[in-house]
């Protein structure tokens, strides 16, 4: 994005396997963006980004995220990507054969 994508109104994120907009906004910024957690949904400002290790925190959503996200900046290992079995035990199979 050219400008700031701000997501609203999804403070019902907070209450889920983790705080997901917590979350969110550290292993975002791990990667280089400028990310910011609010009240009720989240800031996300263009940056250059890099690879990291990425936290799931034992959720399945963070892991398969956060992989589609090393679909393009390379480096980004996801610590503990067996999580997404819980949802779609195929996941990465899936997504190497894109």
């Amino acid at each position: 994005a050219k400008g700031p994508t701000v997501i609203r109104n999804v403070a019902n994120l907070r209450i889920k396997e983790t705080d997901r907009l917590a979350a969110l906004e550290r292993e975002l910024r791990r990667l280089g963006a400028g990310a910011e957690a609010t009240r009720d949904g989240l800031t996300i400002r263009p940056a250059a980004l890099h690879g990291a290790e990425i936290e799931t925190y034992d959720d399945h959503r963070m892991a398969m995220a956060f992989a589609l996200a090393g679909l393009r900046v390379p480096g980004v290992v996801i610590r503990d990507p067996a999580c997404a079995a819980k949802t779609w035990p195929g996941y990465f199979d899936a997504l190497a054969s894109w």
